[in-house]
């Protein structure tokens, strides 16, 4: 049994597989657990849905990612499909379809403004959602290429990311966002955890949120962090 620390909460985790303890290795605690997690050989069966060759110690760790997730709704924090990365110490999310380029992107960000980026999770962060603010975390799951860090930023804008043959920008009203951040928002599948997201998916709209066609050049990177700091980029 292992115990780390997720968004401030700390699990102790009763695993089958060593993969799981490796895994979390940067977010490992001797702090006292507040609840544990403990996922059945059914469980990690369910995780394989695509029926693709995957080892269980990797299906493990995604149930226990969900168990995690689930449990923490509680306190308002979601998991959010994004990269999300911090610079001068504050954070920007940028999110999309799977394919579409937003860890190319995110990249892009790191080649150009360099040891400023700091990043948090390029897959799977979670969102704390408060009243005066939204805090980002790192977490485990940081994607093929592992790309996370255990620390945390609050939120200065979410960019919706879409490919185009020119760059161009422009903000989004929370109508228009709402769907395409619940799209990127893991929801569980019981009414009350359906409708909590729902909710928080609409704070998290009410954010500086962007919709950004783009190429994949450095034009894209300069349009956007100019747009976000004109904007003020504080939320």
């Amino acid at each position: 049994m292992i115990t780390i620390k997720l968004a401030d909460h700390v699990f102790a985790i009763d695993n089958h597989y060593i993969y799981v303890e490796k895994l979390c290795h940067d977010y490992l605690t001797e702090e006292d657990a507040e609840q544990i997690i403990h996922v059945t050989e059914d469980e990690i069966q369910a995780e394989n849905q695509s029926g693709g060759n995957w080892s269980l110690a990797y299906l493990e760790s995604l149930a226990v990612y969900r168990k995690i997730v689930e449990y923490l709704l509680a306190d308002d924090i979601l998991l959010f499909h994004c990269s999300a990365f911090s610079i001068d110490g504050k954070a920007y999310l940028f999110t999309a379809p799977s394919g579409t380029g937003k860890s190319t992107h995110a990249k892009l960000w790191r080649e150009y403004f360099g040891s400023r980026v700091t990043m948090i999770n390029d897959d799977k962060p979670l969102l704390a959602v408060r009243k005066d603010a939204v805090k980002v975390y790192g977490t485990p799951y940081g994607g093929k290429d592992n790309i996370q860090s255990n620390t945390s930023a609050k939120v200065a804008g979410i960019v919706i990311l879409h490919q185009a043959d020119r760059n161009e920008i422009h903000r989004m009203t929370a109508k228009e966002a709402y769907p395409m951040l619940q799209n990127q928002t893991y929801r569980r599948s019981d009414a009350e955890g359906m409708f909590k997201t729902m909710d928080l998916v609409q704070k998290l709209s009410e954010l500086p949120v962007y919709s950004l066609g783009c190429t994949i050049s450095d034009e894209a990177v300069e349009l956007a962090w100019n747009t976000l700091n004109e904007a003020g980029g504080d939320c």
